[in-house]
Parts: C-alpha cells; sequence; structure tokens
C-alpha cells in the first residue's frame, strides 16, 4: 500500500515541469524537485541534507547524505529500475567537493561482486550516465577497537588489504593518522598544516606479528593514538598501497624506483572519559 501511495505523490508530481514544492515541521524541511530530468526530494536537517532521487515508477534510484550540492557525505545507496541495490559509493567532503573513497558492486541478488562489467545498470534516461570511472569492488578491512575509551586509554584499529591496487609489484601498505592537535578539517582542506604519524605493515612492524597469525603481512597495518582529554574525539588518517624499488628494467628500458597507491580517507568518532563505569 506504501508503495502505491509513493507512486501516487509521484505522479501527479510528475505532471507538471520544474515543480518545487515545500513541507515545513518542526525540525525539517523537505523540498520535492522535478523537472525535464530528475525527481528527487531534499530533507534538511540541521547538520545535513538527506537526499532521495527516484525512478519514474516510483522506486528509489539513490539515496544518501549530503552537506551541500558539491559535498556528498557517508554511503550512497543505488538501486536498480526493480528496487534491488547494485551500488554503494561513500563519499568524503574533500577540499570544497566530495571525492569518492571506496566503492562496492552488488548484484540482483545482494553477493558482493569482485567487478561490475556493464557500462550501466540503471536503465532510464536521467540516471543512464550516473556512473564513476571505478567497477572494482573495495574489500579492504577497517576496524577500530572500541567507541569508548577511558582516560590515557589508546585508540587502536588496523586496516587489511583485500583489494590490490598494485599488481605488478610486490606491494606493502602504510596507515598515515593525524594528530589531535594537528588533524584534518572535516573536508581534509588543511592537508599542508596536518602534522601525521605513520605507521608500516606487519613485515616492518615486528612487534605485532604475534597477533595477527595468519595474515598476510605487507597487507595488514596497525596503528593507534593516545589522548590525556576527556570529551568526543574524530579520528582521521588514511591508507595507501606502496611500493618502493628500484626494480629491473622494465619493457621499455626504464627503471621504476616506486609505485605509489591513491590515498583511502578514514575517521572515526569516539568519546574519551575519565572511566568506564564497571556492569
Amino acid at each position: 500500500m506504501k508503495k502505491i501511495l509513493l507512486t501516487f505523490i509521484i505522479t501527479i508530481l510528475l505532471s507538471s515541469c520544474n515543480d518545487i514544492s515545500k513541507r515545513n515541521s518542526e525540525n525539517k524541511t523537505v523540498e520535492y524537485y522535478k523537472n525535464k530530468t530528475e525527481f528527487k526530494r531534499i530533507t534538511h536537517y540541521e547538520n545535513f541534507d538527506s537526499v532521495h532521487y527516484f525512478y519514474r515508477n516510483g522506486n528509489i534510484f539513490k539515496r544518501g547524505k549530503q552537506l551541500n550540492e558539491k559535498q556528498k557525505l557517508g554511503k550512497w545507496i543505488l538501486s536498480d529500475k526493480d528496487g534491488n541495490i547494485r551500488e554503494i559509493r561513500e563519499w568524503f567532503p574533500f577540499k570544497g567537493n566530495s571525492r569518492l573513497n571506496q566503492i562496492w558492486h552488488l548484484n540482483k541478488k545482494g553477493d558482493t561482486l569482485a567487478w561490475r562489467y556493464e557500462d550501466s545498470i540503471y536503465k532510464q534516461k536521467e540516471f543512464i550516465n550516473d556512473t564513476v570511472s571505478r567497477r572494482g569492488t573495495s574489500y579492504d578491512v577497517i576496524y577500530f577497537n572500541r567507541d569508548t575509551l577511558k582516560l590515557n586509554e589508546p585508540i587502536i584499529g588496523y586496516v587489511e588489504i583485500f583489494s590490490h591496487l598494485i599488481t605488478d609489484h610486490p606491494a606493502n601498505v602504510r596507515v598515515l593518522l593525524a594528530r589531535e592537535e594537528k588533524n584534518y578539517n572535516y573536508d581534509f582542506s588543511n592537508e599542508k598544516e596536518v602534522q601525521l604519524d605513520t605507521f608500516f605493515d606487519l613485515t616492518k612492524d615486528t612487534i605485532n606479528q604475534k597477533w595477527y597469525k595468519g595474515a598476510e603481512f605487507n597487507d595488514l597495518a596497525t596503528f593507534g593514538q593516545w589522548y590525556d582529554t576527556v570529551g568526543e574525539k574524530t579520528l582521521r588518517g588514511f591508507y595507501q598501497q606502496y611500493f618502493m624499488g628500484p626494480t629491473e628494467l622494465d619493457e621499455n628500458g626504464m627503471k621504476i624506483d616506486s609505485v605509489i597507491g591513491p590515498k583511502t580517507f578514514f575517521e572515526h568518532k569516539f568519546i574519551v572519559i575519565d572511566s568506564i563505569p564497571k556492569k
């Protein structure tokens, strides 16, 4: 019944061109946009907008959050015309715009695909070109030990690589973590002012090898940070794959000194308190 009602509402809105309607409530404003190329609903909250694009049959094409029209935020969900989730894109606000950080492709059953072969799976004229350059799924894992810490207790995490972006050479991974006193801005716009600590994978970090038996040491890096003040914290940084040469001469007679992969950014919000109460 809800789907029928939604389709009915959308049909009415689509009957007029360039239509914008608003509905206000105590803590949000909802706007409906319709023109010749798209129909979307934007819900304005205090700190972000929630955006939904719709197919003409009433099903959702994509949905996610944004800070403004240029800055997508977090995970956006994309579905085909039949309502099957086919793609998840993770966006970071980045220097006034947004940056595609990771992507996951799925088949109609919801199983994760390593690679999506189709040029487009969004078969409606308005959305058919909504594709990105990356068709490979990100399988990397990033883990943090907790969301609430006691004072003088470290936040600990690790990154494990499963999406190997450097295939021609034996690659390693490193994590670069911003210090609390010189942290990244929310959109990573202050890159030149940030102070970073570097954490290398287990081929160099031999102390932590004992905790990860069976792991590929060149694909896993642990990292951490201590705090001496209480309150809400945001840990920001990035990891990247890399290869340091030099190598033998390549097919063109050139030596390769190094190969550096793209940065994958992350942030983790948590709280530091004086003490954790006993249960």
